[in-house]
């Protein structure tokens, strides 16, 4: 756990939320259906930010951090192929999803609120604690369980591909040139095209899961329990009512545009920013 890696990781973090949080926003809010446009008064689509930067700070860090150790520690075994990247994958979400999860309830419940009945990221997390107490933090924990594990496996094995493709090109080309030519590290455009790359592949695969998790976790949110009191009830009827109401194929992409041009861009940058002040060695 070197401390360039974690610096770089507090870095991407920062930097990829603050700039997309307002994408984020959309997409929770037309997840639950709560809202289905992209016009809102412009504080609302900051809203949760803190909430975000200071839960994704660390629960990123950790990830990063987790991904990067294990592989290392794993390489003896598995060696430095698809088997290493599964494994290291879920164990990186395993260990940081305990900051994930409280992240997106907190960060949820900000963003539904309408500036006129808003208050504080503080005083949502009193309130949530009083009402609901610390397991109103962790509502739809199991399910991002199910969610981002196998998002993280899909993530990680096709960035990873991805960047041996892009380095193998790297060298071919750098030998074309010349033979003794070292091979080329790559740049922040080809960093870019592999985390865009394993980012839509992720994100397709995961989205009616991701769907499900965000109408549990807001089910007792003020907004959405208007709209679908028995959201409450369980993930069951929470899946029933969302293909009762949109059908079963735009179940499974709803939002997905939307999630998309939040994941994509807030991926690549934090990235990028990581693989350039810490690429694995």
């Amino acid at each position: 756990m070197d401390l360039a890696t974690i610096a770089a990781a507090v870095a991407g973090a920062v930097g990829s939320r603050v700039a997309f949080h307002p994408f984020d926003t959309i997409r929770t809010l037309q997840q639950t259906s709560v809202a289905t446009g992209y016009r809102l008064p412009f504080a609302q689509y900051w809203r949760g930010l803190p909430a975000a930067v200071g839960f994704t700070t660390p629960a990123f860090t950790i990830y990063l951090v987790s991904y990067r150790q294990a592989k290392k520690v794993l390489e003896p075994y598995l060696g430095v192929d698809t088997a290493n990247y599964v494994v290291s994958g879920a164990i990186a979400e395993f260990t940081s999803s305990v900051l994930w999860t409280p992240m997106e309830v907190v960060k949820g419940n900000m963003q539904l609120k309408s500036e006129s009945k808003a208050g504080g990221t503080w005083t949502m997390i009193k309130h949530m604690y009083k009402t609901q107490g610390l397991k109103g933090f962790y509502r739809g924990y199991w399910v991002g369980l199910a969610v981002f594990t196998p998002h993280s496996i899909v993530w990680w094995y096709t960035y990873e591909k991805m960047k041996t493709y892009l380095k193998s090109t790297n060298a071919l080309n750098a030998s074309i040139i010349d033979s003794k030519a070292p091979p080329q590290d790559l740049t922040a455009s080809q960093y870019a095209i592999a985390s865009a790359v394993s980012g839509t592949a992720s994100g397709t695969a995961s989205n009616f899961l991701d769907v499900l998790k965000t109408r549990q976790q807001l089910a007792v949110a003020e907004e959405v329990s208007r709209l679908r009191p028995d959201d409450q009830t369980g993930l069951w009827k929470v899946a029933k009512n969302l293909i009762s109401e949109v059908g079963m194929m735009r179940a499974m992409f709803k939002g997905l545009h939307v999630r998309l041009m939040y994941s994509l861009p807030s991926g690549i940058l934090s990235m990028v920013i990581v693989e350039k002040l810490k690429p694995e060695a």
